[in-house]
C-alpha cells in the first residue's frame, strides 16, 4: 500500500516541513488535526542486533481532534477502526527521512517497532475523552538528533485492492530529540501522568513508577 498526501486546502506535501496543517475531509465535511500530547524526549541506541530494543522514552502519544462545521465531532460516531497513524523518522530540521541506513552489504531499517498504531477511546488525566495512538515500542538503532512525523490516513475498502494508495489526511512532526550511546544515555525517567492514566484504561504502554 502506497502513501500518496491529500492536498485539500493546505497544500500538503509528502516531504515538507510544512506539516501540522489541518487536513479537511470535503466529502464528510470535517477537518483531522493531529496534536502530539507526549513528546519523545530521548532514547538509547539500539545497534543492529534484533533482540536488544531500547524504547524511545516516552512512548510517542499523538491525539487526533477531528471537527465538523468548526465544531468538536462525537467521536463515539466516526468510523475509528479505519483510522491509521504511521510513523517515520525524520532529521532534527526536518528536512531529511532517515528510515533507511546503509549497512554495507544491505540496506537496514532504522527505525525499528511498530510504525503504525490505530486510535483507542481514552480520558486524559483531566477527565476528557479523546482519540489517542501510541507508539510504546519504537527502538532506533544509530544515535543522533531526529524527530518523528505523524502521517494520519482513513482506511477504505479500495486501499486493499493490489496498487491502491491510501490519502494522508494530515501530518506533523514531534519536537526534536536524541538519541544516545550506551555510556551516554542518562537513562529512563519516569512514567508520565499520561501514560498511567492511559494504562489504567488499558492501553498497552510500559509503567516505570521510578527513573532508572
Amino acid at each position: 500500500m502506497h502513501n500518496e498526501a491529500e492536498k485539500p486546502n493546505s497544500e500538503l506535501q509528502p516531504g515538507s516541513s510544512q506539516c501540522g496543517l489541518v487536513g479537511f475531509d470535503r466529502k464528510e465535511n470535517r477537518t483531522y488535526e493531529l496534536v502530539v500530547c507526549q513528546q519523545p524526549l530521548h532514547a538509547r541506541m539500539c545497534g543492529f542486533g534484533e533482540k536488544d530494543r531500547r524504547p524511545i522514552d516516552p512512548p510517542p502519544i499523538v491525539q487526533l481532534i477531528v471537527r465538523e462545521d468548526g465544531q468538536p465531532a462525537d467521536i463515539k460516531t466516526l468510523q475509528t477502526p479505519f483510522f491509521v497513524l504511521h510513523v517515520t523518522l525524520w532529521s532534527a530540521d526536518r528536512e531529511e527521512e532517515r528510515n533507511i541506513i546503509s549497512n554495507p552489504p544491505k540496506y537496514t531499517r532504522v527505525l525499528m517497532g511498530s510504525l503504525v498504531s490505530s486510535p483507542s477511546l481514552l480520558k486524559n488525566p483531566e477527565g476528557e475523552q479523546g482519540l489517542y495512538f501510541a507508539f510504546p515500542d519504537l527502538s532506533i538503532r544509530t544515535e543522533g538528533q531526529y524527530t518523528l512525523r505523524f502521517s494520519l490516513m482513513k482506511l477504505s475498502s479500495t486501499d486493499f485492492q493490489p496498487g491502491a494508495k491510501s490519502k494522508i489526511l494530515c501530518q506533523t512532526f514531534s519536537n526534536p530529540f536524541t538519541v544516545y550511546s550506551a555510556k551516554k544515555f542518562p537513562g529512563m525517567t519516569e512514567s508520565t501522568e499520561l501514560s498511567k492514566t492511559f494504562a489504567k484504561q488499558g492501553l498497552k504502554i510500559p509503567i516505570r513508577n521510578d527513573g532508572r
